[in-house]
């Protein structure tokens, strides 16, 4: 196992600890947990690419690290009455969605290649924010009215949009891939 991969290995394992913090109320240590986190998908991804050391397995355990921390940290504050149902609904639909395609795509035998998209990674650094900008709210390390006023609620819609956005897109490739929608333009 390379070093990119094992740094992956820990922000999975340091995961369950950050829901835990939350589900405590320890919101200072979680932010921290958090953000160190954060930072070491980008430092794991430096470090794969700068040394060359992609490899098949970090290309699944990465994303996984990320839908991990993502959904589990957006269930528990859908939990604790903090993100809005609706938002929590369709963020975990739209994964279980992408999950089933998989699934489906797998026992149809087909040849259903998973690269991720511009909007998605955009999803995911925008759900890495989002819940970023709540634990920092709910951590009292500063005091900003503007950030459960205003930022925290327009944000609400922003990752709601380019969620569904995302989703939207993932769909429209994956019927593409089976042949539902055709691939060729007629002239």
């Amino acid at each position: 196992m390379n070093i990119a991969n094992f740094i992956t290995v820990i922000r999975l394992l340091i995961t369950p600890f950050i829901i835990w913090l939350i589900l405590s109320s320890y919101y200072k240590l979680s932010f921290i947990f958090f953000i160190l986190s954060g930072f070491s998908d980008a430092i794991d991804g430096l470090i794969a690419k700068k040394f060359n050391q992609i490899t098949v397995l970090g290309s699944y355990l990465d994303p996984l690290a990320d839908k991990i921390l993502i959904v589990s940290s957006i269930l528990v504050l859908g939990f604790i009455g903090i993100i809005p149902s609706w938002l929590l609904i369709l963020i975990v639909s739209r994964d279980l969605a992408i999950l089933g395609a998989v699934v489906i795509s797998w026992l149809m035998e087909s040849d259903l290649k998973i690269k991720p998209i511009f909007s998605s990674k955009l999803n995911t650094l925008l759900q890495f924010l989002y819940i970023g900008l709540i634990l920092l709210d709910l951590s009292n390390f500063i005091s900003l009215n503007i950030l459960e006023d205003i930022i925290i609620p327009y944000f609400t819609y922003i990752i709601g949009f380019f969620t569904s956005l995302s989703w939207f897109i993932y769909l429209i490739l994956w019927l593409k891939n089976i042949g539902i929608i055709n691939n060729e333009k007629k002239l």
